[in-house]
């Protein structure tokens, strides 16, 4: 699977903003940054997700287990499997319940 990087013309840097989820729109209002300007560190919310996502990879990782993430080229749809260091898949998780494990819920 590869990323197309392939310039597509000229376009806007944010997208309109009817097109844009209403908790992402409050997100987009507050942090209005102009083209050319990158902030000088991530905002702390950034922060605290790659901290925890980091925390989550090190617990599955002592247990001698890591994530795949892959999009099934039929359905479009992502893949998780949970696997050993060697590669070998232990379970298949849909990605709808992999969104109820990441906000607490058992992965039974």
């Amino acid at each position: 699977m590869g990323i197309d990087l392939t310039p597509i013309g000229s376009t806007s840097l944010t997208p309109p903003r009817d097109a844009v989820p209403p908790r992402a729109r409050a997100a987009m209002d507050a942090a209005t940054i102009s083209p050319g300007e990158v902030p000088a560190y991530p905002p702390p919310e950034v922060l605290e997700a790659a901290t925890a996502a980091q925390d989550a990879y090190e617990q599955l990782h002592a247990q001698g287990r890591e994530l795949r993430f892959d999009v099934d080229e039929d359905t479009g749809r992502v893949t998780v499997a949970v696997q050993d260091l060697d590669g070998n898949v232990l379970r298949t998780i849909p990605g709808s319940k992999l969104l109820d494990v990441a906000t607490g819920a058992p992965l039974d």
